[in-house]
């Protein structure tokens, strides 16, 4: 029995090892000649988390430094009474349009209360110490308090605020501002505004690509000259089917500044131009970016009123609608709000670029026919020759008869004097 025991022990002992084996492996631990081994799917790389857009901070961030601004506007910008675009309010004013703001942040200002949500890219916080996405972001979709004393409003004022803040100085990285224009495309917004300019890289270029590719707008400043930023090409503006942006002063001439290397599409203010403030407002900004926002409301106007339009015919419209070119660095000229909404363009068609303003010239009569006047007026004397003769006669004539004369009898009078009969 013994024996038996320690048989059936042995045999359990060398089940139980074979059970501990792997599958397809040996005793020793290779492969089994006879087993091959199960392929392993190779997870898929995830992309990157991208930050979910939050509603921005009720008030003004206090922790940064406050600068000096007007604690209101007196009277209508000049930009403002120049686009006109309060003329178009009845047809569109933004709604249902997203527009991103890819800058420095978007802080606190009344009349962007309730329509900004915000990302940042930054590690930073959402606030604009710097100023500039702000002053972007008011031009674009400030509200309308005319009612309250304030005669500065946005184009869009019902349009939405994507604060995608990529900056937090007056610098920052191209790497980022190319993952800000991605991630604005990819959560949704319709049109990108970047007031912002760099060197051509291929992750910029990959990134507007993408946004084009989810049918947003993107405009883009066409660059200031100077000696901190040089002279263009800048970008993204010169990549094409950029809606990218040129400045022009209350004269209407190109600003001194706007750079004439990059590509540019049309022209909007950016002398002197106002613009709300964490803390008050800015009556005297100058730049490209602040031309641009006034063109990426004009855009948001447009795609509020025609809301099936693609992004590529929305920026045909805007350029086929604006002023006129004026020469380099000008494009198709000064953005026109009412035109780029109400003009009747051809489906189907490459539209032309609206007429430059024409000079007037007062109607007058064709000249007169030489010939037909002197014909005219040598027939009238004649009739009226005739018609003195007929009177003479009529007067000399008759007496005549009266005297027995006949016409033939009559004698001129001689150089001596004889008198007549």
């Amino acid at each position: 029995m013994r024996r038996i025991a320690a048989v059936m022990l042995g045999l359990a002992l060398v089940a139980a090892a074979q059970l501990g084996q792997a599958p397809g492996a040996s005793a020793a631990g290779t492969p089994s000649p006879t087993a091959s081994p199960k392929p392993t799917a190779n997870p898929k790389p995830q992309p990157p988390a991208i930050p979910v857009a939050v509603p921005a901070a009720p008030r003004p961030t206090r922790d940064c430094p406050v600068n000096e601004a007007s604690p209101r506007i007196t009277a209508v910008p000049w930009a403002q009474k120049v686009l006109d675009f309060r003329s178009v309010w009845p047809l569109a004013k933004g709604q249902g349009v997203t527009v991103a703001v890819v800058d420095s942040g978007v802080d606190f200002t009344p009349q962007l209360a309730g329509k900004v949500t915000a990302m940042d890219l930054t590690g930073t916080g959402p606030q604009d110490c710097v100023g500039h996405g702000t002053e972007v972001a008011a031009i674009i979709a400030a509200s309308d308090i005319r009612a309250q004393g304030m005669p500065f409003e946005g184009v869009a004022p019902r349009a939405s605020i994507m604060s995608v803040k990529v900056n937090s100085q007056d610098t920052g990285r191209s790497i980022i501002l190319a993952k800000g224009i991605h991630d604005a495309a990819f959560r949704g917004a319709k049109v990108i505004n970047v007031s912002i300019t760099t060197g051509s890289t291929p992750a910029l270029r990959a990134a507007v690509a993408y946004a084009q590719g989810q049918d947003a707008v993107v405009v883009a400043a066409g660059g200031n000259d100077g000696t901190a930023t040089g002279r263009g090409p800048f970008y993204p503006a010169s990549y094409p089917g950029v809606l990218s942006v040129g400045a022009v002063g209350s004269d209407g001439g190109l600003a001194p500044f706007s750079d004439q290397r990059s590509h540019v599409a049309v022209t909007a203010p950016g002398v002197n131009v106002a613009s709300a403030w964490p803390w008050g407002y800015h009556t005297e900004l100058d730049g490209t970016s602040f031309a641009t926002a006034f063109v990426s409301g004009v855009v948001a106007l447009v795609r509020s009123r025609y809301p099936r339009l693609s992004a590529a015919q929305v920026v045909a419209r805007i350029k086929a609608t604006a002023d006129g070119g004026a020469g380099p660095g000008t494009g198709s000229g000064l953005v026109n709000p009412l035109q780029a909404v109400t003009a009747l363009l051809v489906p189907g068609t490459a539209p032309s670029p609206a007429p430059a303003p024409q000079a007037v010239s007062v109607s007058r009569l064709p000249p007169p026919d030489r010939r037909a006047r002197s014909a005219a007026l040598t027939i009238t004397l004649g009739s009226l020759g005739a018609a003195v003769l007929v009177v003479l006669g009529a007067l000399v004539i008759g007496p005549g008869r009266r005297r027995r004369w006949r016409a033939e009898q009559a004698r001129v009078p001689d150089r001596a004097g004889d008198g007549w009969p």
